[in-house]
């Protein structure tokens, strides 16, 4: 998990931070880690802006090895993998997840005055998103179960339903991250499984673009 994804998709609780260990630099919090018997440790800095992680030698040198992408076997892909398993429980025992649903609501309305409207009162997950002055959909989430999707899971994801040109959507489509649009035109519209593994970033464009072709229609 990169420091994009982290920050995107998680919140800090500073609490739980100083409980695990990190120590509190004005806005940022610290904690060392020995990695590999004592002969490597890793710096983990963060804020509410930054989640950066460094690794050195005992002797206080940068392991440079570590900063080197797609390292396959050997000892710097071990030292990797320690990193990453103590990454993962830091995030468990110090963050929240960011309801991506929150996210893109307060995104529409900061950008584009867009205030939600549930207008099914037997489905209240359901919230649509409209152009202030036209009132035409140019959005909607929903929530529906995986198998809708032909996903083989258990339980509900919420998914989002933008427009885009037929071009844009074919290209798209891969039955992972993109589906043809549930309940609603699939030469123009397509969905989105709002479950992190699409950035945030990338939700937010696909929304302008969306947008943009309905304001212009």
């Amino acid at each position: 998990m990169d420091r994009d994804e982290v920050l995107n998709n998680y919140y800090m609780q500073e609490d739980a931070l100083v409980k695990y260990g990190f120590k509190r630099l004005d806005n940022l919090f610290i904690v060392e880690k020995t990695l590999k018997n004592n002969e490597f440790y890793a710096r983990f800095e963060i804020s509410n802006s930054c989640f950066n992680i460094d690794v050195f030698e005992n002797n206080g040198e940068k392991f440079l090895p570590f900063y080197i992408k797609n390292v396959v076997g050997g000892y710097t892909a071990l030292i990797k993998e320690e990193v990453a398993s103590l990454t993962d429980e830091i995030l468990k025992s110090c963050f929240k997840p960011i309801s991506i649903r929150k996210k893109i609501l307060a995104y529409v309305n900061d950008k584009y005055q867009t205030e939600a409207d549930y207008p099914w009162t037997r489905d209240p997950m359901s919230a649509t998103l409209k152009i202030l002055e036209t009132k035409k959909w140019y959005g909607l989430i929903i929530n529906i179960p995986y198998r809708c999707l032909n996903i083989d899971k258990e339980g509900k994801v919420d998914i989002l339903n933008v427009k885009n040109t037929p071009e844009k959507i074919n290209a798209l489509i891969d039955h992972i991250h993109y589906f043809p649009a549930y309940h609603m035109n699939k030469k123009h519209w397509i969905s989105i499984l709002l479950d992190r593994t699409v950035q945030i970033t990338q939700v937010e464009k696909l929304l302008d673009e969306s947008y943009q072709l309905v304001t212009k229609k």
